[in-house]
């Protein structure tokens, strides 16, 4: 549900209940009754908190790209977890270093 996400990502940035109220200009209960389940923000509010904590609105509400294409079978389960920056930016460059060799045998195959 939406309030365990609105509060992990809260506290991932160190964020009270109070500054996510003075920004949505509501009440600091408002944003415990979010986190607690009680109520949901609405339509424009979600699209403010997915602004304001970078996310989609889907991430917001806990849908990840993977439950979305999960049907497919591609097998990309990787893309269920949640990455810090770093950890995608290594997996970039790791998987542009196997492409380069993988296109460097492909060619030496050709020969």
């Amino acid at each position: 549900m939406i309030g365990d996400r609105l509060r992990e990502l809260r506290k991932a940035r160190k964020m009270t209940q109070e500054q996510v109220a003075a920004y949505l200009n509501a009440a600091k209960s408002t944003i415990s009754q979010y986190e607690n389940n009680i109520n949901e923000p609405d339509l424009e509010t979600l699209v403010k908190l997915a602004d304001w904590f970078g996310v989609t609105v889907d991430d917001l509400l806990g849908r990840s790209l993977y439950e979305q294409h999960s049907g497919a079978g591609s097998g990309n389960s990787i893309l269920m977890e949640r990455l810090t920056e770093d950890e995608e930016e290594y997996l970039k460059e790791s998987l542009a270093m196997y492409r380069k060799f993988r296109s460097r045998q492909s060619g030496r195959e050709d020969s």
